[in-house]
């Protein structure tokens, strides 16, 4: 006869030792199909199970069904009666020993999707960490380009202005000159008498 695991569950603690449980099914004479707990501790240790089956189904269907359905608290008293009974049932010998190698690297597959996951982790970080440092570094670049263009903007209007101003100083000083030179003007000719005709005056320049 050869027993055919069903399921694997999650890790129990008891004793001081971590055990795997697994569901077998072994397949009776009459059809019907006999369900196994079998504890497998890690570590190296010898696996453990109840003296009897916890269960019989018509179907290997329904066996599964069972397996599929049980708790941790079903598990947890299984291993209890387990290690209460402290014996090793015959069904344990007749189990291969590629189960336990099986057993072995489905920890090692588990630890290794464990490490993988870890590192994809830390990949999303540093991916998060690369875009938050890009867009701060796109945002001084724009903060930087525009205080630029303001500057620019600021210089090229005051170099505008100054011929503007040049040529409201020039005719400032144009507008003051003038009436300083029709007053030189002015004084630079002086009037001179000539005759007396009668009563009217001449003068002359």
């Amino acid at each position: 006869m050869r027993f055919h695991r069903i399921q694997q569950y999650e890790l129990i603690y008891a004793g001081g030792r971590w055990y795997r449980p697994q569901a077998y099914g072994d397949r009776q004479p009459d059809g019907t199909w006999d369900g196994w707990l079998i504890f497998f501790p890690i570590g190296g240790w010898s696996a453990i199970a109840p003296r009897g089956p916890e269960t019989t189904q018509s179907t290997w269907a329904l066996l599964v069904a069972w397996a599929a359905d049980l708790t941790l608290a079903y598990l947890e008293s299984a291993l209890a009666r387990a290690l209460r009974l402290a014996q090793q049932p015959l069904l344990i010998d007749r189990l291969a020993d590629a189960e336990y190698e099986a057993l072995e690297d489905a920890e090692r597959l588990e630890r290794s999707a464990e490490v993988e996951r870890t590192a994809a982790d830390l990949d999303e970080a540093a991916a998060s960490a690369a875009r938050a440092d890009a867009k701060r570094i796109r945002r001084q670049r724009l903060d930087t380009e525009g205080a630029l263009a303001a500057t620019e903007e600021a210089a090229a209007k005051r170099e505008a202005n100054v011929p503007a101003q040049a040529a409201r100083d020039a005719r400032a000083v144009a507008a003051d000159a003038a009436p300083r030179r029709r007053s030189a003007h002015a004084k630079a000719t002086p009037r001179t008498h000539t005759k007396r005709r009668g009563d009217k005056k001449y003068w002359s320049r």
